[in-house]
């Protein structure tokens, strides 16, 4: 057994002495030929600490490193917990999140245990990662902060931490503070700037925040800049995140060559990646387009809608295929299929579980569906449930949507009193000076 297996003192006193006693070796044995022994009682009570000189003598008596010495971590293990590190990336890419979260709860553990600090933090970061795709939310966010907090993270791995961390917000409802978390980041002014991917992938979320919040002119703002930082080398991946963000904005505006043109371009550098759960997603984000574009091209967005379901069978979570459903239930929709629509609708309700972004929509899907078929009642209870959801996230165009919904129904029922109540509603959640619920 080699002296520093299963050697972890608490300081670098602690770790001399142990050192010492370990090779059997006396304080006069370890000084003889340059130091005292006064000078070695001082080292063990920590009230000296030895130059750099004296750290190498110490180490060659004592058989380790001045390295080690120095600091208590073996020889390679920074370069080891790298490499473990890089094993979980890789893992959680092949969606094998159960082994990405064990290597990195093992890492974790590890670099606390020898204070390498960074490490650590990054091995939390991208354990928030992990949990995230497997939909542990609370979780993710809990170690995502966690990893912020620590103030160890360079600034490439803090801009993507925050990130993820906006994204795992937007996802359990909270858009108002996942835009927040972002524009805190950007608007910071104690660091250089930000590499041209990371400021990409960053404008890419705030797209999408703006865009369900319905603040469109900002969103189309931060599509732009997304581009541009895009333009200038940023991954293929961040690339196709801005170019899908765009293609978003650019079907809101009516500007639908140009966003079928960008969620192409998004969903063939995701095939080059061979990212197969990425691009299932972005061909049903491609049918969202579809079914924007006037006139709706119906059968395209059928097709894609297949394709995508097909795939999320394979490297997908039940909160994929739900989103799936929601696309499902436009498209019926769309093509006057009410029952269809509220069939796909309760199937993205069961689905989606806990995902407080995408509940919303699907009862939204549901009411529409339901009013479509005559069904007052439920259509009314769905539109004021997903209403009250869309508030609570801060989405005033969806809330006013769903107002707008209910004053339509009620309107063709003749009740021209909660008809008028209702658009009011609908006008004052659109106030951009209302604060949240």
């Amino acid at each position: 057994m080699s002296a520093t297996d299963k050697l972890r003192p608490v300081n670098f006193a602690e770790r001399f002495r142990d050192l010492r006693t370990r090779a059997g070796l006396s304080k006069t044995a370890v000084a003889l030929g340059r130091y005292t022994v006064s000078y070695v009682s001082q080292i063990e009570s920590g009230k000296r600490t030895p130059s750099s000189d004296a750290m190498a003598f110490f180490a060659t008596r004592l058989g380790v490193s001045p390295r080690f010495l120095a600091t208590g971590v073996p020889d390679g293990m920074e370069d080891a917990l790298r490499y473990r590190l890089e094993e979980s990336v890789r893992a959680a890419r092949d969606e094998r999140l159960a082994d990405a979260e064990e290597g990195l709860r093992s890492l974790i553990s590890e670099a606390e245990r020898y204070e390498l600090r960074r490490l650590r933090a990054r091995g939390l970061a991208q354990l928030g990662d992990v949990l995230a795709r497997g939909e542990r939310y609370r979780e993710a966010i809990d170690r995502l902060e966690e990893a912020l907090e620590t103030g160890d993270l360079m600034e490439r791995d803090a801009g993507l931490a925050v990130s993820r961390l906006a994204r795992t917000y937007r996802t359990v409802g909270d858009l108002a503070y996942a835009s927040d978390v972002v524009e805190g980041f950007l608007g910071r002014t104690d660091r250089p700037p930000l590499e041209p991917g990371i400021m990409a992938e960053l404008q890419s979320v705030l797209v999408s925040l703006y865009f369900e919040r319905g603040d469109i002119h900002r969103s189309e703002q931060a599509a732009l800049r997304a581009l541009a930082s895009a333009s200038q080398g940023a991954p293929p991946e961040i690339r196709a995140n801005a170019y899908w963000d765009a293609s978003r904005v650019m079907a809101e505006v009516k500007r639908w060559d140009e966003a079928l043109e960008f969620a192409t371009r998004a969903r063939v550098l995701m095939e080059e990646l061979d990212d197969q759960r990425s691009v299932a997603r972005l061909h049903n984000a491609y049918a969202f387009i579809c079914l924007e574009v006037e006139p709706p091209k119906t059968t395209e967005a059928a097709h894609h809608l297949d394709l995508a379901e097909a795939m999320l069978e394979e490297v997908g979570g039940a909160v994929d295929i739900a989103y799936v459903a929601s696309e499902r239930a436009r498209l019926a929709l769309v093509e006057g299929h009410a029952d269809e629509a509220l069939r796909n609708a309760e199937r993205a309700l069961a689905l989606g579980g806990d995902d407080e972004g995408e509940r919303p929509k699907a009862l939204f899907l549901a009411a529409r569906a339901h009013a479509e078929l005559g069904q007052r009642d439920p259509a009314r209870d769905a539109f004021v449930e997903a209403a009250n959801l869309f508030e609570k996230q801060g989405a005033r165009q969806q809330v006013a949507a769903c107002y707008r919904e209910l004053g339509e129904i009620d309107l063709a029922a003749g009740d021209t009193e909660s008809a008028m109540e209702s658009f009011r509603s609908g006008l004052a959640a659109l106030d951009p000076r209302r604060s949240r619920a």
